[in-house]
């Protein structure tokens, strides 16, 4: 595996430092662990306001019956976004809004 040298702050880098101790990573490790970790929250259709919820540690989503139903419509839009991209599904047929993975998908007034 190829590498590249990246900037980053002094402060992030003894974080990464400390917590890639604990979980017998390298900060490089610990680095690109939490980079998949963003790419993943990015991807999963978070909110801007619910991801600014999260890092205070003031969000609904704790809530496990909030959780569950994001849970759901995540699971949704993936199958949505699958089918769409496999070519079994228009994007006019789906369910929810893809983010703009899937073109021109739709969301709907659903809680499913």
């Amino acid at each position: 595996m190829s590498s590249n040298s990246i900037r980053i702050s002094a402060e992030l880098f003894e974080q990464a430092q400390r917590q890639g101790e604990v979980l017998s990573r390298s900060a490089a490790q610990q680095v690109e662990h939490w980079a998949r970790l963003g790419a993943a929250v990015e991807q999963s259709g978070v909110s801007v306001a619910e991801l600014v919820d999260l890092l205070r540690g003031d969000s609904a989503l704790r809530n496990p019956t909030e959780r569950a139903l994001w849970a759901a419509k995540r699971a949704q839009q993936a199958r949505d976004i699958a089918a769409v991209e496999s070519g079994k599904a228009a994007h006019e047929s789906m369910s929810w809004f893809s983010g703009g993975r899937a073109g021109r998908a739709k969301a709907i007034d659903s809680p499913l």
